[in-house]
């Protein structure tokens, strides 16, 4: 409970709706392939008081209405009429592309660089297991969401399933929606039900019999908060929540308890740009009342509440709404930096339309502001750890045949010898095709790689390598270039050799890779949680004899978290050894220095766990 609290109060006191916030930390935006423009997030700069809204007009028939402009608005704040400087239509039907080889989703990562695109719309089911009826209402929410997951969203729509146990980095997006069904078909209902515990937190509660159902509260409170902050963290646009639940709050909760319930999610969507919707699944029992709480969830951030007793079709509303809807900006009249909650009024001057619109929103307080700001400073990583982390981002347009790795080590006479390998991704059936040449245009090596490894000579400076995939025929199906800078091994006092890679993950994979004298380098960066990694480098020079080395495990805005243990190998060799396991979910660099006296060598290598 405390991680989603913690990670919900980072997220808000970093996204404030004023332009001079500093905006939730984004995945890197997916590059587009050569010869198209960028999709990038419509952004509204109009100063330190810049305010925007995002508006859903429907007509009678409930279909988004796409032909106003900014005469057909009015928009007031705290009941005076604001000028509007910006209106921008944004329309994401969710339909695929001629090529849709790109629409599975891969990894966290490439879920991340997907949801970022304007065009992509993003959607997170949120079932409260707490609140919901074990028998009826959870046989009739799963039916409905059955039907929903299956048969309302496009094809490149990002949909995620997620509870109040689940924590936000282990959400996961997909576009398979065989697997969100078969995942619908695992939900259960637990209102009233305290056993078995299904969590640590639960059993935590055990302990506070008296107060467990105020404690699911909490905990299904700050876990909805999380979501909203993780949604708002990945992409700037519209997001949309549906979240599944009979009510909210605990039974004889005080106003002052439901005004707290209210103000985290509603702040937390308003802030993050997302959209409640609430499905109780009691339907239309006329033993119950729909939930307050749920409405005003709902209509305060623009969504709507269903309770009805075949809810299918009117879920559908949900994807409809977000096909296309308006992004507003206005400059605030009076400027406010008082902390407080200003009220948001939008009209349609145009009759017979439905206006869906966030209520307000909480202006950032200067002491906010100042906060916001070191907080980002602190967070923000040295230049060489990020040019460490830049090649780490998975994006849709990047291979998914295989990764392509080049090291450098001292060769024979003081020259630079330099190693290519490549790790498949499907069987390596594909046959590898390379060509690395000099800044000065002298081609070192043009040819397949036998084996998925090849080795040659090259001068000290830059090495440029692209590498070719060939089909059966020769047409090449896939191309990726990188740069390696080759130290002068001949003329440096201390020097690195660029750390090779290797991965297991069996225990016989571990012992295979210490018995082969010459393992196959392992290409990729990216590792799984039951991953066990191999790290070898080689320390070179006059001054290499009697230096001191060593390998820091940094974070990814450079923080030293651990120091790593050396097993020095003969030849001037070093070799880590790291459980994958033995770390959290992330991105992270090693730091190896070498030093002695007034000589220095260091290098870099960014790794990510997911």
């Amino acid at each position: 409970m405390r991680i989603h609290v913690l990670a919900a109060l980072g997220a808000l006191a970093a996204a404030v709706t004023l332009g001079a916030q500093q905006a939730p930390p984004q995945a890197p935006p997916a590059q587009p392939p050569a010869g198209e423009q960028p999709q990038r997030p419509p952004v509204f700069r109009g100063g330190t008081n810049q305010v925007r809204v995002d508006i859903t007009v429907l007509n009678r028939k409930g279909d988004p209405i796409t032909d106003l402009t900014r005469d057909d608005f009015e928009v007031r704040e705290d009941g005076a009429v604001q000028e509007i400087d910006n209106l921008k239509l944004i329309e994401a039907t969710g339909s695929a592309p001629d090529d849709d080889t790109s629409l599975p989703i891969r990894s966290t990562y490439h879920a991340a660089a997907e949801a970022a695109r304007d065009d992509i719309r993003v959607f997170v089911i949120f079932w409260d297991e707490y609140h919901i009826g074990e028998m009826a209402p959870a046989i009739r929410a799963r039916a409905a969401l059955s039907n929903f997951v299956q048969f309302a969203f496009g094809p490149t729509d990002l949909v995620a399933i997620t509870d109040q146990l689940t924590p936000s980095d282990a959400i996961r997006f997909t576009r398979d929606r065989r697997q969100l069904a078969d995942q619908v078909h695992k939900l259960r209902g637990r209102q009233g039900v305290y056993v078995p515990a299904r969590s640590a937190v639960e059993e935590a509660q055990m302990y506070r019999a008296r107060d467990i159902e105020m404690l699911r509260s909490q905990v299904t409170a700050t876990a909805l908060e999380a979501t909203i902050a993780f949604l708002g963290s990945i992409k700037e646009g519209r997001k949309s929540i549906l979240l599944v639940s009979q009510t909210l709050g605990r039974v004889g909760a005080t106003p002052m308890d439901t005004q707290t319930w209210l103000g985290g999610a509603i702040r937390a969507a308003n802030a993050n740009n997302t959209t409640i919707y609430a499905l109780d699944p009691r339907g239309l029992d006329m033993n119950f009342r729909p939930s307050d709480v749920l409405h005003s969830l709902a209509t305060e951030t623009g969504g709507k509440q269903f309770s009805n007793n075949d809810p299918t079709m009117a879920l559908r509303e949900v994807v409809k709404n977000a096909s296309a809807f308006y992004l507003l900006g206005y400059t605030s009249a009076k400027n406010p930096a008082d902390g407080k909650f200003h009220k948001i009024a939008v009209k349609v001057k145009r009759p017979d339309v439905e206006v869906r619109a966030r209520t307000g929103y909480f202006a950032p307080s200067a002491t906010d502001t100042e906060t916001a700001r070191k907080t980002a400073a602190a967070n923000e990583a040295p230049p060489e750890i990020s040019k460490a982390l830049e090649k780490l981002v998975d994006a849709p347009h990047m291979t998914v045949s295989g990764d392509l790795w080049a090291g450098a080590a001292p060769g024979q006479d003081g020259k630079a010898q330099v190693t290519l390998a490549w790790t498949s991704r499907n069987a390596g059936d594909d046959s590898v095709s390379v060509r690395a040449s000099g800044a000065d245009g002298h081609v070192y090596f043009d040819g397949p790689l036998r084996s998925n490894r090849a080795s040659f000579d090259a001068a000290p400076g830059t090495l440029r390598i692209r590498r070719s995939l060939l089909e059966a025929d020769g047409s090449v199906s896939d191309k990726q270039e990188l740069v390696l800078e080759v130290p002068d091994f001949a003329k440096a006092a201390l020097a690195i050799s660029t750390p090779v890679v290797f991965r297991a993950r069996t225990p016989i994979e571990i012992r295979a890779i210490q018995a082969t004298q010459d393992p196959a380098p392992f290409a990729g960066r990216q590792f799984e949680r039951t991953d066990r990694i191999l790290v070898r480098f080689g320390v070179h020079g006059p001054a290499a004899a009697d230096s001191t080395v060593t390998v820091a495990l940094l974070g990814r805005t450079g923080a030293k978290l651990a120091t790593m243990p050396l097993k020095s190998l003969e030849h001037g060799l070093y070799e880590m050894d790291l459980p994958i396991g033995s770390i959290a979910r992330g991105e992270y660099v090693f730091e190896i220095v070498a030093s002695h006296g007034a000589d220095q060598a260091k290098t870099l290598l960014s790794f990510k766990v997911i």
